[in-house]
């Protein structure tokens, strides 16, 4: 069973590159995400609604082994906070590891 994820959020944002870094500000972004954990696989695409994408743009892969639980992601540095919160939700984070280290930050910065 495919799940899905559509949401949108104020957030904090800047682009970092080679060249360096922008002044951080704020944006409302489109996050939109899917998993099937019987496929093993998923995706997500996170952008600003103000430049439809131009400004601001992510997009990746994440993975999940037999049991369910994700065990890897690409595309982006950092996995956004909601798309792993969202996750914990549907029971695709195991109980112990990197993910449920992310998921106790923001749970004690929240």
């Amino acid at each position: 069973m495919t799940e899905t994820l559509d949401m949108e959020r104020e957030s904090r944002v800047r682009w970092e590159n080679s060249f360096g870094a922008s002044k951080p500000e704020t944006k409302t972004m489109k996050i939109t995400a899917w998993a099937c954990a019987d496929r093993q696989r998923g995706g997500f695409e996170i952008y600003d609604i103000e430049s439809g994408g131009e400004r601001y743009y992510g997009e990746g892969g994440m993975w999940f082994g037999d049991d369910g639980f994700i065990n890897d992601y690409d595309g982006v540095f950092s996995l956004d906070r909601d798309i792993i919160l969202w996750l914990d939700d549907l029971g695709m984070v195991a109980p112990d590891g990197w993910f449920r280290k992310e998921i106790d930050k923001v749970k004690k910065e929240e």
